[in-house]
């Protein structure tokens, strides 16, 4: 039967839409934008709409080396619809999520077969980071499934004869087109990824050939078409200092820590195999191949190891580790984990003692967290200070001083996180289908319940009085204001104080706000470990900060006595 005109099809692409939305819209605008790349992306988004310029992607007013604007048009698009606020700069991953649940149907149906499709989406919906990354305002989700697509017509192309000339050429031209998409979101690092990958593949498979050169030059000019929609005019209106820049940024990223962001070279590992639980458990099952698995199978598990493998190690050498630097490796683990899951549910692969102690250690180490967590602070409420000599940061320590309002109820939440984990735990000995439909669905749940009721008190604890200090100065008529940062790197104050277009260039100038002659009152923000200087500055007054972070004024004309 034609999948196109499938009633069955349609159906779920109905239902796979409506369930969807409900997992990944609800709750994404009820706590503010976090520090540092979601607010420095909407702040782009913002400043779009402020200046004007949708060509240009700034920061601070300034043009902003460091991404291309496709995923700043999609927020534009939604903060023209919805407004310039939280839930506008979250909804393209919402959306992205319910576009790959969709791609991940339509990919398993085509692999395998209905049941196989709606195990992989309920494989990748229902684990932690992969689920979590669709709530939240930054570029990944979108880049990532551009490259995964992108490298799904490669593998499509390769599996085609050389007879099949024509649907070859297409499949290169649909591969070239979200590379391109993949580079016009976050930079080349997407045609990176899979022109690796690709390579990876032809070495192993020891074919050289597996695009010939009119494939290739189909995908490349088909890649170039599409990014030089904006590269190609910022060359023409910005000359080549543009692209200069641009690319030396990435590659200090490969050579140096970006503003602290280190850690080892495992750090990738670590992330993956605990932040995208329990599937990254379940992918242990389904790296090899078994006899009686298909050609199908086999070729699209090499390309998933391969694409998994190639992220893993290429992230791992890059110099700065921030978490979602590997979430493209998400996608092939999720394959590899259904597949897993499917071996299970079809009786194929029996559940080792190893994989279940790991499962049921991890699920018990979550749940005994969620519920202990609420009470321990609601115990211990107003009497912070004696557990803050534990935490070695200071600014840390000051975090946990501020007044969150626990009630202690929220540890409902985790207990029903770990009542369901426990009945799938206790399922899967007896009946394995419910069992692991339960252990999905449990994660789902802590996502639907926990996550709303936790983040907004844990936002206050990290950035809940610095955020409110901004936002008093969104009034500019009443304030006007130099707002800034001192001696740390954040995008907050320009985004919640609602920065005007710069007027005056030198208000950019930290030296000129310390010891210039201002015409507006200047506000700057530190951390408690950075203040000392500002303390002792005779131009400055301390007026607040009691939380992590201390808040220093001085005023419109104000000298030094000479």
């Amino acid at each position: 039967m034609n999948v196109l005109t499938d009633t069955s099809f349609r159906t779920d692409r109905i239902l796979i839409i409506l369930i969807s939305a409900i997992l990944f819209i609800p709750f994404i605008g009820s706590v503010h934008l976090f520090d540092w790349d979601e607010i420095n992306f909407a702040e782009a988004s913002r400043e779009m709409i402020m200046s004007g310029d949708y060509t240009h992607v700034q920061i601070n007013y300034e043009t902003f080396w460091e991404k291309p604007p496709f995923f700043f048009w999609l927020q534009v698009i939604c903060m023209k619809i919805f407004g310039v606020n939280e839930f506008a700069s979250r909804l393209p991953n919402a959306l992205t999520g319910i576009a790959t649940m969709l791609t991940l149907y339509a990919m398993g149906r085509k692999l395998e077969n209905r049941k196989f499709a709606w195990i992989w989406m309920l494989t990748y919906a229902g684990s932690v980071l992969p689920h979590f990354y669709f709530r939240t305002g930054i570029i990944d989700p979108v880049f990532n499934l551009f490259i995964f697509v992108s490298l799904w017509f490669v593998y499509r192309l390769t599996a085609l004869d050389a007879a099949q000339a024509k649907e070859r050429l297409w499949f290169a031209c649909y591969a070239g087109f979200f590379s391109g998409m993949a580079v016009l979101t976050k930079g080349p690092v997407g045609l990176l990824d899979i022109l690796l990958t690709v390579g990876v593949y032809m070495i192993v498979k020891r074919k050289f050939w597996v695009l010939n050169f009119k494939e290739w030059l189909i995908f490349f000019v088909t890649v170039g078409v599409v990014s030089v929609a904006w590269f190609g005019y910022e060359l023409v209106t910005s000359g080549p200092f543009f692209l200069q820049e641009f690319i030396t940024y990435q590659i200090r990223l490969f050579q140096t820590q970006d503003a602290g962001h280190g850690g080892p070279f495992y750090y990738h590992v670590l992330v993956i195999l605990f932040g995208c639980f329990p599937m990254s458990y379940f992918a242990f099952l389904g790296f090899k191949n078994d006899a009686d698995d298909k050609e199908v199978r086999k070729q699209f598990r090499l390309w998933s190891v391969i694409a998994f493998t190639v992220v893993l190690i290429l992230f791992s050498i890059v110099k700065t580790k921030i978490f979602h630097y590997s979430s493209f490796c998400y996608f092939p683990l999720s394959y590899l984990a259904a597949t897993g899951v499917e071996r299970l549910l079809n009786g194929k692969r029996n559940m080792n003692l190893f994989l279940f102690l790991a499962i049921v250690i991890t699920g018990l180490i979550i749940g005994f967290a969620l519920i202990a967590f609420p009470l321990l602070v609601k115990h211990y409420e107003g009497r912070m200070f004696e557990i803050t000599p534990y935490i070695k940061d200071p600014f840390a320590a000051a975090n946990f001083l501020a007044p969150v309002k626990w009630s202690g109820w929220e540890s409902l939440a985790g207990a029903a996180y770990l009542l369901m984990f426990l009945a799938a735990i206790y399922y899967m000995k007896k009946e394995i289908v419910r069992g692991i439909v339960l252990l999905f669905f449990s994660i789902i749940l802590f996502h639907e319940t926990v996550l709303p009721l936790f983040l907004p008190k844990i936002e206050v604890y990290i950035q809940g009085e610095v955020i409110n200090f901004y936002e008093s100065f969104q009034d500019r008529d009443a304030k006007p204001a130099y707002v800034e940062v001192f001696d740390f790197k954040s995008y907050a104050h320009l985004y919640y104080t609602d920065k005007a277009p710069v007027t005056n260039p030198k208000s950019r100038d930290i030296e000129w706000l310390l010891n210039g002659d201002v015409d507006r009152d200047v506000y700057l923000v530190t951390k408690v470990d950075r203040g000392e200087f500002l303390s002792k500055h005779p131009l400055f007054k301390k007026i607040g900060g009691q939380y992590g972070y201390l808040f220093y004024k001085r005023e419109k004309g104000s000298k030094i006595n000479e």
